[in-house]
């Protein structure tokens, strides 16, 4: 019997987390599967599955397992890999040298396929080298993939531009909504800041460099001096991240604190608009989950937003708050009724992709690759 493994033990924060949580979510629901799949979900993704009421007894074999980084070189997951025909880890890289299972891996490294980019200018030198120096070694790591899966065209054209893969071993999987946001019962609350503003401007993600966030201080004070506007920008960062921002920062912005996957829906639901203003990406939800929660969407004008949310967002220069803040004041003295746009836009994000059949993709990735 041929052995396949799903790995998620590596996904612990952002992103990653919701996409293994909807992946693994999914495939519960899909009859038939091979006897000889095992899910490996870090705690930090099984805590989401049983939130969300996944039945876990659906699948063939599931484990909780925690895998972090370069430690898992010398880890015995490692060694226990060898005993599949196939394995596919949802994002990468996998930190195993010598693989002799088929080895799938999710690629979402924007700073790899774009070295020449905004976030680097915005960091220090010594922080510029020490970034340049950890991802030419998840480069080597992705490079060893016998496929990449990615979620956009632009990705695929990137790892091809810089030979870090043939046209052969890459496969687009396009990301989409999670069925959670089309679940309301399965909704979780959050509390969130009420701070008598004239708009709430949400932001979800992490505080990783390329996010942008050092904008927002800079945003809200351009928004009352300039345009007469109290606005309040709230982010969803962990303890740590938190504690990491400067007195200016966390006097002007309000942090919600770490969502579990089944809180964003409400967060999105309790602000007024949503502020994305990231320098890079392969791909991100949170475009997407602010359109089909039918929540005005103030994006950086780059095109990785572009090709995902078309005409349905506002544009703003990511490297100038003032743009930024004169986009959301013009949206909201236009005083138009904006709910035909809105609908169009959650109509648009439903219609992006589905995530029933993306996990059906990758099961077939996984199957076909042990062939």
């Amino acid at each position: 019997m041929k052995r396949f493994l799903i790995n998620a033990s590596n996904l612990h924060v952002g992103g990653g987390v919701q996409v293994a949580t909807s992946v693994i979510g999914e495939l519960t629901l899909l009859p038939a599967l091979p006897a000889g799949l095992v899910v490996w979900a870090s705690d930090v993704v099984d805590a989401n599955l049983r939130q969300l009421g996944y039945d876990l007894s659906a699948l063939p074999a599931y484990e909780v397992v925690n895998s972090f980084g370069l430690k898992m070189l010398r880890s015995p997951l490692a060694r226990r890999m060898q005993a599949f025909d196939a394995v596919l880890t949802v994002f990468g890289p996998l930190y195993v040298w010598r693989l002799t299972a088929a080895n799938i891996t999710g690629f979402a490294q924007a700073w790899i396929i774009c070295p020449d980019n905004d976030a680097y200018r915005a960091l220090g030198w010594r922080q510029s080298l020490q970034a340049r120096l950890k991802f030419a070694v998840q480069a080597a790591f992705f490079r060893r993939a016998d496929m990449l899966l990615v979620e956009l065209d632009h990705v695929r054209d990137g790892l091809l531009r810089h030979g870090l893969a043939s046209a052969s071993s890459i496969r687009v999987v396009r990301n989409c909504l999670s069925s959670l946001y089309l679940s309301p019962q399965s909704w979780q609350p959050v509390a969130v800041d009420d701070t008598g503003c004239d708009i709430r401007l949400g932001f979800v993600g992490r505080n990783y460099p390329h996010k942008n966030t050092r904008i927002f201080p800079a945003l809200i004070e351009i928004l009352r001096r300039e345009h007469g506007i109290r606005a309040s920008v709230h982010v969803t960062f962990t303890n740590e991240e938190w504690a990491a921002c400067d007195e200016t920062f966390r006097a002007a912005v309000s942090n919600a604190g770490s969502l579990a996957v089944a809180q964003c829906p409400a967060f999105y639901r309790s602000m007024d608009a949503v502020i994305f203003p990231s320098l890079l990406e392969c791909f991100s939800a949170t475009p997407l989950e602010a359109m089909v929660m039918e929540r005005p969407l103030f994006a950086s004008d780059r095109p990785f937003n572009r090709d995902v949310c078309a005409e349905h967002a506002h544009y703003f220069d990511p490297l100038d708050p003032a743009d930024a803040a004169a986009k959301i004041a013009a949206y909201l003295k236009g005083g138009n009724d904006r709910s035909t746009a809105l609908h169009a836009a959650s109509q648009h994000a439903l219609s992006f992709s589905n995530a029933s059949d993306r996990a059906r993709q990758y099961l077939e990735c996984l199957v076909a690759s042990a062939q």
